[in-house]
């Protein structure tokens, strides 16, 4: 048995202890290795991950729909959940309800092949599906397995728009004060790059509207730069009111050396000393020029949202 490390009331500290591996949400950890067998690392805490494991097979992580697509498909894989239609609170049964965070959309699974869901209502942009077991009589396991996910984009109506995406972490994820926090976003029809030459976009000309051939600029309009994380609760309608808003950032996602790119996904840690109010969040992320600036310009914000707690 090794010294373990306790967390109690949102304060860690070490103890000359052995490590109990049937106690779940109470030894402090940053990675699964420091936890038991059973146990999964979740949110800086050792949690028993005992229960349904679900996973997403369908859509692919940031998969992009058609505009106007009406219903989405949904594939997964279960283990440890004999999937029924009895309505029972019972171990090991269950059901599997489909969502769409953030919305009203959601079905009931009781077969495993996958399920529908329709998303006619859905505005384009990048959402996130999530597959939860539930008992029978809808009670969610809490299990942190017993919940997949994907994210997916819906096009706009111009497919060539770029989009945004918060790929990590989820909305409604808890995190704990004083801790670094990594952060993973993604962009369609627009690259990452360390630096480039900017052909800016006068404000408010859209270069993906209907009447993007009467504003564009003479030079050629190149989808690129970088994305900035912001923790503000009115973004992006901050941008015009408060010339401030743009730099209060608390993440610059700018290729680098503490910036991982890989393809379409940028991945970098927000620090410690950016959480130390308890509260409900607003994450944001939007694209900007090498420069800092709105990508396109502060008219067309191409951005994406979702709600955090921090506590």
């Amino acid at each position: 048995m090794l010294p373990a490390t306790l967390a109690l009331g949102g304060v860690v500290a070490c103890y000359t202890a052995d490590f109990d591996e049937t106690l779940s949400d109470v030894y402090y950890c940053q990675t699964d290795s420091e936890c038991g067998k059973t146990q999964v690392c979740s949110q800086f805490r050792c949690v028993d991950d005992s229960g349904p494991q679900v996973r997403v097979t369908g859509p692919e992580p940031l998969q992009n729909l058609q505009f106007g697509t009406d219903l989405l498909t949904v594939n997964y894989a279960t283990e440890g959940l004999n999937i029924t239609d009895s309505n029972a609170h019972t171990e090991g049964d269950g059901k599997l309800l489909v969502s769409i965070a953030g919305t009203e959309i959601s079905t009931t699974s009781i077969i495993a092949q996958g399920a529908q869901l329709d998303i006619s209502s859905l505005a384009p942009g990048a959402h996130r599906l999530l597959v939860q077991a539930v008992y029978g009589d809808g009670t969610p396991y809490t299990n942190p397995s017993a919940t997949g996910s994907a994210v997916f984009y819906l096009e706009d109506e111009n497919p060539m728009r770029p989009q945004a995406a918060i790929v990590s972490p989820l909305p409604g994820y808890v995190h704990a004060l004083g801790e670094p926090l990594e952060v993973t976003v993604a962009a369609r029809n627009f690259a990452f790059v360390e630096t480039s030459e900017d052909c800016r976009v006068d404000d408010p000309c859209d270069p993906w509207g209907p009447d993007a051939a009467m504003c564009l600029p003479a030079c050629a309009v190149v989808p690129q730069g970088h994305a900035h994380v912001y923790m503000l609760a009115d973004y992006p309608a901050c941008l015009g009111n408060a010339i401030t808003c743009n730099g209060d950032y608390v993440l610059s996602l700018r290729p680098g050396e503490n910036v991982d790119v890989s393809g379409t996904t940028a991945t970098a840690t927000i620090p410690a000393n950016r959480f130390t109010e308890a509260g409900t969040f607003t994450f944001s992320v939007g694209l900007q020029y090498s420069d800092h600036l709105p990508y396109p310009n502060q008219s067309v914000i191409i951005y994406d949202q979702i709600t955090v707690e921090v506590q």
